[in-house]
């Protein structure tokens, strides 16, 4: 299982769309157990509605392995995976939304983040007893198995810088947003304002125009 799930999807109300990936047999060899964790981010292009999604992770069976309603900003899962196959994630955006809800699946993965006894042990002797040890298919397992949950970890690591640098970009769009809005409704107070004052002057000038007369009866 890679760390290429990386995908931004928009779901419509009453829509539910799904995203997976396969983890082989070789993942469960490693000690400590795999599990499969992710993070998301979830947001919206509408003015007037905050949309919101059920989350749910489902293992190769179908089983519902982990869910959370009504994820309005983000959330991160990671929870134990149940043998080789295809997981998926899926997100549900209700008729409530009333809106279209951008998903930012921003890793989705496996790693293996509580290890077990998986050191390599380095074999003691001579330098050729050494070498035919290493050699042999019980010590390259062991490589293998260590090496592969390296990889693992840093898939996990790459997958939350990614997440922080998405995170750092979806607020400084919602201060750039933020400060468009209030320099629009600053520039419309300003103009009305200005044209109530200019009103005002007008008004007042009007009455005291040369040549106008007034009469005074007895």
């Amino acid at each position: 299982m890679a760390i290429h799930i990386a995908v931004k999807v928009t779901v419509p109300p009453g829509r539910t769309e799904c995203m997976g990936e396969t983890v082989e047999a070789d993942h469960f060899t490693i000690p400590g157990g795999p599990r499969i964790d992710g993070r998301v981010l979830v947001s919206g292009n509408s003015q007037y509605y905050v949309p919101f999604v059920t989350i749910r992770v489902l293992s190769p069976t179908g089983d519902q392995l982990w869910q959370q309603q009504h994820v309005y900003s983000e959330t991160h899962f990671n929870v134990g995976a149940r043998g080789p196959g295809s997981y998926k994630v899926c997100f549900y955006n209700p008729w409530e939304s009333r809106t279209d809800a951008v998903v930012d699946l921003v890793y989705f993965t496996l790693a293996h983040l509580r290890r077990g006894t998986g050191a390599i042990t380095i074999p003691k002797g001579t330098q050729d007893t050494r070498n035919k040890e290493v050699a042999s298919q019980d010590h390259m397992d062991d490589v293998r198995r260590t090496i592969l949950g390296m990889s693992e970890f840093m898939q996990v690591i790459q997958g939350s810088q990614k997440y922080l640098q998405r995170k750092l970009e979806r607020h400084q769009q919602t201060m750039e947003s933020n400060k468009r809005r209030t320099l629009f409704y600053t520039g419309l107070e300003v103009g009305a304002l200005l044209v109530v004052g200019l009103v005002q002057v007008l008004a007042v000038m009007g009455f005291f125009k040369p040549g106008r007369s007034f009469k005074i009866s007895v």
